[in-house]
């Protein structure tokens, strides 16, 4: 890429979530999110490092800097997958939050690749990464959240500025599994999502000119047609059936809230939810008129096995 314009037993697989008393067993993602997480009160937001969203200019489709924005605070452990991926910039010192992820496995973590190879650096080196798994407020440390230290970065092979914008990280151990911390399913290549709820979340703005928030906030968009988003952009950005077209057009809420590399959770039917793509671009904070771009992770299903399948054999930095 070339441009920047979160004695008994709970068992989870894939969703089935059966919550007694003891944690034990923790597999795939939650059948139904449980409703188990108190509201929390919500504090001032404040500020923060900004961290990166990919959003396009119209004029000259290039990368600029946005977040979430008009979402709503989610409810502690309402997406125990969200990862806040913290970067340790080699002249810059510290950064803290720079983008989001999601947990796919205990011990990898799927992201954005322009969050690492992007204008401002190029930096897919294990060592100056971070994930914090089951934050809901940034920096707070909570009950139940784990900083992992990134042991190998992968960029898809084909990434350039907007295409195949996807990239896997191996943490250095596994991802403590509780009902904070849990991994959502992937789909199947060829499953349909059209007509499902979906929802994408991160550490944004609730709105254009207000601060960032330290809670996880969240906003439901609907799938769209793929050629919204190709009207709406037009040549000087490319959307191919690797990229899904989500949001509400009318401009009342979007991924100026979904930090790029965040999650695209969608339920199917069964109540399973599943991660139908991670935030990639668009128009800056829910512009009207511009839906926003997300990598399909459909496309990469099996790009994704292949890496975590051959970790061993596969070149990684």
């Amino acid at each position: 890429m070339h441009g920047v314009p979160f004695s008994l037993e709970m068992n989870l697989r894939c969703g089935l979530a059966i919550l007694l008393l003891v944690l034990a067993e923790v597999d795939c993602a939650l059948l139904k999110i449980v409703e188990t997480h108190s509201s929390a009160s919500h504090r001032q937001p404040r500020s923060i490092p900004k961290g990166l969203n990919a959003t396009v200019s119209s004029m000259n489709g290039r990368r600029e800097v946005g977040r979430i924005f008009n979402g709503k605070p989610s409810k502690r452990g309402s997406w125990p997958w969200q990862v806040s991926l913290q970067l340790l910039h080699p002249k810059l010192g510290f950064i803290g939050h720079w983008c989001g992820g999601v947990l796919i496995e205990p011990t990898w973590v799927v992201t954005a690749a322009h969050c690492i190879h992007n204008d401002l650096f190029n930096l897919p080196i294990g060592a100056l990464w971070t994930a914090v798994v089951g934050e809901w407020e940034l920096d707070s440390g909570g009950r139940g959240s784990a900083r992992l230290p990134v042991e190998r970065v992968v960029l898809h092979e084909r990434f350039n500025n907007y295409m195949h914008d996807i990239a896997l990280m191996k943490l250095a151990r596994p991802a403590p599994l509780s009902k904070m911390v849990r991994t959502i399913c992937l789909p199947e290549p060829e499953e349909e999502l059209a007509n499902r709820q979906c929802t994408t979340s991160g550490w944004g703005r609730y709105g254009p000119t207000q601060s960032l928030s330290t809670a996880l906030l969240e906003a439901s968009v609907p799938l769209l047609d793929l050629e919204k988003c190709t009207k709406a952009y037009g040549k000087s950005v490319p959307i191919r059936s690797s990229h899904l077209c989500a949001g509400n057009t009318d401009g009342s809420s979007g991924s100026c809230v979904g930090d790029s590399g965040g999650p695209l959770q969608c339920r199917r039917a069964d109540g399973v939810w599943q991660l139908a793509g991670v935030t990639s671009f668009g128009s800056g904070c829910a512009r009207p008129g511009y839906p926003d771009v997300y990598t399909r992770i459909q496309s990469y299903v099996k790009w994704i096995k292949n890496i975590m399948d051959n970790d061993d054999d596969t070149l990684l930095l």
